[in-house]
């Protein structure tokens, strides 16, 4: 058992130095944390392997792809709860972050609807 562990804990050993370098992982007494912290580390580090695969032009000269879609990725999930928030945060500094992505969204905009499956 342990020549097997030895033989494959290299996967285990890459995957906690890649998301160990951009991780949402905090200090928490709470154990339900870390598993959370610990699942969207995981998850967004797959999200990206299958973007690069799908989309490998996608920024080709940069080598922080990562870092920039991560970026992306928290944004694309942000910005839709930021843009019908009703009630401003109470520091300036992020009621007016939360003010211009408001500004930006005009009720007048369509959202584009999804054209079939992702299978497809």
């Amino acid at each position: 058992m342990i020549l097997d562990y030895n033989a494959t804990k290299g996967g285990v050993d890459n995957l906690d130095k890649v998301t160990g370098t951009y991780s949402t992982k905090r200090m928490t007494a709470r154990w339900p944390l870390v598993i959370f912290f610990n699942i969207i580390d995981v998850s967004a580090y797959n999200a990206f392997v299958i973007f690069a695969e799908i989309f490998p032009e996608w920024n080709k000269s940069k080598l922080y792809k990562r870092h920039l879609f991560l970026e992306e990725l928290g944004k694309a999930l942000v910005v839709p709860h930021i843009e019908r928030r009703q009630d401003m945060p109470r520091t300036p500094a992020s009621a007016a972050t939360v003010r211009e992505i408001q500004e930006r969204a005009t009720p007048s905009t369509p959202v584009p609807e999804a054209s079939g499956s992702v299978l497809d």
